[in-house]
């Protein structure tokens, strides 16, 4: 159907208008970066920001944030993916229920889920308050039904006759999963893990109820936000960390580009 002109119009500059809300604040941090001030436009172009920044605390934090985001994503995958597949393949009694139950995380805020974790510490297992693995647990769980619903998007995508086909010629069920089906949905299951490292390794709210005894760099933005307030130090911090992030994510996507061509070809 050919939309008429006006509205095609209308719908490009609506799409740019989302577009530029959507960067401006890296764009911001960009000009904040290179400024001695904290104004739009910029006024006076320094680089001496960069000079004041902390590195090696810095990059340290970062690599702790690096580590919660690879663990988390390696947990939340773990869980995800037999759930994604049982609903999306079997049919049982409580499916509908279960589809439900799994996007329960994604209606309260992160904030509920952290501090009813840390009443259950302060009652039953106060010595593991802030330790690595719980960090970990906590901060995947907020992730689960973006990514269920991200490998289950996949599946339904996905012919059931290669699998069906694989069981016919003598495979055996998990054979069949790891050979036919994975394969299949690797472009969903990628842009899931893509999805979980970036909300895992950005995530502030988590770590910092759970006391965590690592810090990560997005608390480590905040305590220098605390001291210093919002200058182009911080700027230059926020700026480095979205680099470093999605830069891992790009590099996921090139490195799996032939699954990607494939699935959308």
């Amino acid at each position: 159907m050919r939309l008429p002109r006006w509205l095609f119009v209308t719908l490009n500059i609506y799409a740019l208008m989302l577009a530029v809300i959507m960067i401006w604040p890296f764009l911001q941090m960009v000009l904040t970066s290179v400024t001695s001030d904290v104004v739009f436009p910029p006024r006076y172009f320094s680089l001496t920001g960069w000079a004041n920044v902390h590195w090696d605390s810095y990059f340290r934090t970062m690599l702790v944030s690096l580590r919660i985001g690879f663990w988390a994503t390696v947990l939340v995958i773990a869980i995800c993916l037999p759930a994604a597949y049982a609903i999306e393949r079997r049919r049982f009694r409580g499916r509908s229920a279960l589809g439900a139950l799994i996007f329960v995380p994604a209606i309260f805020p992160t904030i509920t889920y952290g501090i009813a974790i840390g009443v259950y510490l302060a009652l039953y297992a106060i010595e593991l308050k802030g330790s690595f693995p719980l960090v970990i647990l906590a901060t995947a769980t907020w992730t689960i039904p973006l990514v269920v619903r991200t490998i289950q998007g996949s599946l339904a995508t996905t012919d059931v006759v290669y699998e069906e086909a694989a069981l016919v010629m003598g495979a055996n069920p998990i054979h069949t999963f790891f050979r036919v089906t994975l394969p299949l949905i690797a472009p969903g299951v990628i842009t899931a893990g893509a999805i979980a490292f970036t909300s895992a390794a950005t995530n502030f709210t988590v770590p910092w109820l759970m006391g965590s005894v690592e810090k990560p760099v997005v608390i480590f933005i905040w305590e220098d936000i605390g001291k210093l307030g919002f200058t182009p130090q911080t700027a230059i911090q926020v700026l480095v960390m979205q680099i470093v992030i999605l830069g891992i994510v790009q590099t996921l996507f090139v490195v799996f580009r032939k699954q990607f061509r494939g699935a959308f070809a």
